[in-house]
């Protein structure tokens, strides 16, 4: 029990970091428009992402677990350009009606 313990805190974890770097994007792209506030943010997560990755796995090489993180890492970062780089009106609100090329690739 002790090892699957250990997993579903560890993908838990993550998940809620991951969580809370699209808060971030959404709360200082989106309502705040701060892009330097929000990419600040989505890199300090991910990057603790990336140590607790290292930290609890230790049957694989830090190369691996790296390239692995990258990948889930790069729809939270796709996602925060996407938005900072958004079309927006006179009052900054940003326009419905544009189309984000890159939104398939957060999912």
């Amino acid at each position: 029990y002790d090892a699957y313990c250990r997993v579903c805190m560890g993908l838990g974890v993550n998940q809620i970091l991951q969580g809370l770097s699209y808060y971030c994007i959404c709360h200082t792209l989106v309502e705040n428009r701060s892009p330097t506030t929000g990419y600040a943010l989505v890199v300090m997560l991910q990057c603790t992402t990336v140590a607790l990755a290292v930290l609890d796995l230790a049957g694989l090489k830090r190369r691996e677990i790296i390239v692995v993180q990258v990948i889930g890492i790069m729809p939270c970062a796709l996602t925060a350009w996407g938005i900072a780089h958004g079309r927006r009106d006179e009052r900054g609100v940003m326009d419905p009606e544009q189309d984000y090329m890159m939104s398939p690739l957060s999912f």
